[in-house]
């Protein structure tokens, strides 16, 4: 399960001023202030806190790893605004009907196979508000490297890959600019590529409206060389 792989990287915390860079691009202060926003893929909250600290009434956090949901909870016990939860993004049943203004879905779907990402599309639309915002962003595919090191991730035994990753990834670091479009910290490349690689698909599963398509911030978190980012905005019915 994948929630059990990133039990793993619970100790890593993102850059906050990336963290922030990103949620600004994609994001006006307008609509993130006062809005109640599920963060999709939570992990240890990194963008819930951001999010909350940009003037959002609330955030939801829904995550796999429990232990990542744990350390979560044990950071904000204090904030009344920020809640998290071990949940299943394609099974959110736990929320009513129109219950967010802003769903933000980063490094997430793409674990999913193809009728699971259509099922968080759909619970994903039952649970926005209309003219609610929906952020999702994909994996592109990617060339024979990068696939390489996904194969080795998914065949070799967890512990020996943990292993690896512990011991070798500095070598890789170099050749991240090319690979990747973009410098990145070792941590990052630890956590948040090497072992983001375990069970990852490449590609974009669903069908979108083009018109939602922008293009991708370029930081230690994404660039558009690697990830496709859909804005969907959720129109409100018609009188």
């Amino acid at each position: 399960m994948i929630g059990k792989v990133f039990d793993n990287s619970s100790h890593y915390s993102q850059n906050k001023t990336e963290v922030k860079k990103l949620i600004h691009y994609y994001f006006t202060e307008h609509e993130i202030k006062n809005k109640v926003i599920l963060d999709a893929g939570c992990r240890v909250g990194d963008y819930s806190l951001a999010l909350k600290q940009m003037g959002a009434q609330q955030v939801v956090g829904v995550d796999l790893s429990q232990k990542c949901i744990k350390i979560a909870r044990q950071r904000y016990k204090k904030s009344k605004n920020l809640k998290f939860y071990v949940s299943n993004i394609s099974k959110l049943s736990m929320f009513k009907r129109s219950s967010f203004d802003v769903v933000f879905c980063i490094g997430t779907i793409n674990y999913l196979n193809l009728s699971e990402a259509r099922q968080v599309i759909a619970e994903f639309k039952r649970i926005i508000r209309p003219g609610g915002v929906i952020l999702i962003l994909f994996q592109k595919e990617k060339g024979w490297p990068i696939r390489s090191i996904r194969f080795l991730a998914n065949i070799l035994p967890l512990k020996v890959y943990l292993f690896l990753i512990e011991n070798f990834s500095f070598s890789l670091l170099p050749l991240m600019p090319l690979l990747v479009g973009r410098k990145i910290s070792l941590n990052y490349l630890k956590y948040d590529i090497l072992l983001s690689l375990r069970g990852l698909n490449f590609g974009i599963p669903l069908k979108i409206d083009e018109k939602f398509r922008e293009r991708t911030l370029t930081c230690e978190q994404c660039s558009e060389v690697t990830t496709a980012s859909y804005k969907i905005i959720v129109s409100k019915p018609r009188v």
